[in-house]
């Protein structure tokens, strides 16, 4: 089977170590990381890929002489409707059912609602997350203070920089999620500075490989992964099954 993938690059650790090892051929195309932040904007970036893919113009590609694709992977969650309305008139596009990246780390949707209903106040970390943006902690302040400083000057980065840090009161938690094979601990000790930074609570969390080897290895059961079909469009589904 020959899959092209179309993924958010905090996974790019994790989707190489898989590659390496999967029978199948894999394209991978990485987008960066933040269009999550503007949802209207994550779709019109992904249904541009799409449709270059079906004109044969997709410059990230392998050659169509190689073989075509069988599917596309979208490597995304609902991510706040981004990918609400994706479709494509050649090929099927299998998506995992999550709201959003964090359920493909942990391994199930299941397990990351059982998480989320015991702690609501979670901000997440990993290492494509911590490597890719700046977050939550010494860093994210500094950056606003250095950001600010050089606009508006030093009298008035201080003030400016702590109010861009006050919708962080709604999270009580840093959660780090480690990925067995691309984490040496690093960052996870960042994480617990940034936690102890933001008078969170700190938590570490093994992930797991399981939906994403899955999607890799063509296993699509209904239950995690919704295949759209050539024509059809992708909807929220408004219940366990995130999207339809």
């Amino acid at each position: 089977m020959r899959l092209k993938i179309l993924a958010c690059k905090v996974l790019y650790r994790e989707l190489g170590l898989l590659s390496a090892t999967c029978p199948h051929f894999l394209d991978i195309t990485y987008l960066r990381q933040g269009y999550h932040d503007e949802p209207q904007l994550l779709q019109a970036v992904l249904q541009a890929e799409i449709d270059k893919l079906e004109e044969g113009v997709d410059p990230y590609s392998c050659d169509k002489k190689a073989g075509d694709f069988d599917a596309i992977c979208l490597l995304y969650g609902l991510c706040s409707n981004g990918i609400v309305g994706l479709h494509s008139n050649k090929y099927p596009i299998v998506i995992p059912r999550a709201h959003d990246c964090i359920t493909l780390f942990l391994g199930s949707k299941e397990r990351y609602r059982e998480y989320f209903d015991k702690h609501p106040g979670t901000f997440w970390y990993t290492k494509g997350w911590v490597e890719n943006t700046v977050m939550p902690g010494t860093d994210y302040y500094k950056y606003y203070y250095d950001l600010y400083s050089s606009t508006y000057g030093e009298d008035n980065a201080e003030f400016l920089a702590e109010e861009n840090l006050r919708w962080l009161k709604e999270y009580n938690t840093a959660a780090y999620i480690s990925m067995p094979g691309v984490d040496d601990g690093v960052l996870a000790a960042k994480t617990k500075e940034n936690a102890d930074y933001l008078q969170w609570q700190y938590d570490e969390l093994p992930g797991s490989y399981s939906l994403l080897s899955d999607l890799l290895l063509g296993k699509w059961d209904a239950s995690r992964f919704l295949v759209v079909q050539p024509g059809d469009t992708v909807q929220p589904s408004y219940d366990e099954l995130i999207i339809k």
